[in-house]
């Protein structure tokens, strides 16, 4: 099942189709149905990959998804041929059924997730149902929706050890998704005890799959998280917007510190797991023995020093412009 992501998430809606189990009392219907999979925005489909800074999500060949109907009590699975989703088991109704089906399964469990951008379509849930009854004897075709968001999870520092735990507002732990079965919606699986959704050491980028749609509390282990300069730990009660991505850190990534001299400089990080540069420069030119002095001997405090090279030149390489972050040297 090969998935991708991007930036800025507006997942899709797509299509897919028909499900049913066993249905002994109506004598004449036929097995086996086509499902096509229609996308409701182009910009946000199934594979998630990244183009020119949007997420778009498109369906691959071997993507499962379950439907099932009102008639019955089970799951049929439509899998993608790599043009449309096929069952050869899905049972038509002898009488028009509605129809709901569900991506990538009637349950999604989100624990312990890898963090890995291509993994998310994996847990991406989607749902939703027929436009109207109808016995499949043509086909199905359902408009799909997200009903999850994705939090970005940036490590901040070297040592963080991050361990990301989701509470619904009855203060219950998240750990999945349950299909609702007649209604194109989930519901989401709680627990009484600690589900960690997300557990790594050190700075990075990882991607994690929470509920849409409902209050959520995101925590770091029992620490809140950062959103820009200030913490975040609670949701509104309408909660994160399906189909959308929401950047939090785990420490804070711009602020103020002094220098020796009595002034106060803001500082930002532009990397995970990078140096807190100045935003503004040394007043003066410096010779080699101030620019590589240490501790209290650098010119502005034990608390600065001059960037390194490799450093000065990840800014240069990945075009990060938020300081004027750059250094000439001369024989003078």
């Amino acid at each position: 099942m090969k998935k991708i992501l991007y930036s800025v998430f507006m997942l899709a809606t797509m299509v897919l189709a028909a499900c049913s189990s066993e249905d002994t009392t109506e004598p004449d219907v036929k097995r086996g149905m086509v499902l096509k999979a229609n996308v409701e925005d182009t910009d946000t489909r199934a594979t998630i990959t990244d183009n020119e800074g949007k997420w778009k999500f498109a369906f691959a060949e071997g993507d499962v998804v379950k439907v099932g109907n009102d008639k019955v009590t089970g799951y049929y699975t439509f899998t993608n041929d790599g043009t449309v989703f096929t069952s050869t088991d899905a049972k038509q109704t002898a009488e028009a059924a509605n129809w709901c089906a569900f991506f990538p399964d009637e349950k999604i469990s989100l624990e312990n997730q890898s963090g890995d951008f291509a993994d998310v379509a994996n847990k991406y849930a989607l749902a939703g149902a027929t436009a109207s009854a109808t016995t499949g004897s043509d086909g199905l075709t359902v408009t799909m929706k997200a009903k999850a968001a994705v939090l970005r999870i940036v490590g901040v520092n070297n040592d963080d050890i991050i361990d990301i735990n989701v509470k619904t507002a009855d203060d219950k732990y998240v750990s999945g998704f349950t299909a609702k079965k007649n209604s194109a919606g989930f519901s989401v699986q709680k627990s009484d005890t600690k589900v960690s959704l997300l557990s790594k050491k050190g700075a990075g980028v990882y991607y994690v799959v929470v509920p849409a749609g409902v209050k959520l509390s995101v925590y770091n282990g029992d620490k809140a998280l950062y959103s820009g300069d200030k913490t975040m730990s609670t949701t509104k009660a309408d909660g994160l917007k399906a189909g959308k991505y929401y950047t939090l850190t785990t420490g804070m990534t711009k602020g103020k510190a002094d220098n020796s001299l009595g002034q106060t400089i803001e500082w930002v990080q532009l990397w995970a797991g990078g140096p807190k540069f100045a935003t503004e420069n040394v007043a003066k030119k410096l010779n080699w023995s101030e620019a590589t002095a240490k501790g209290s001997a650098y010119v502005w405090g034990a608390n600065w020093r001059t960037p390194t090279k490799d450093e000065l030149n990840f800014v240069t390489e990945h075009n990060l412009t938020p300081i004027n972050a750059k250094a000439e040297f001369s024989n003078d």
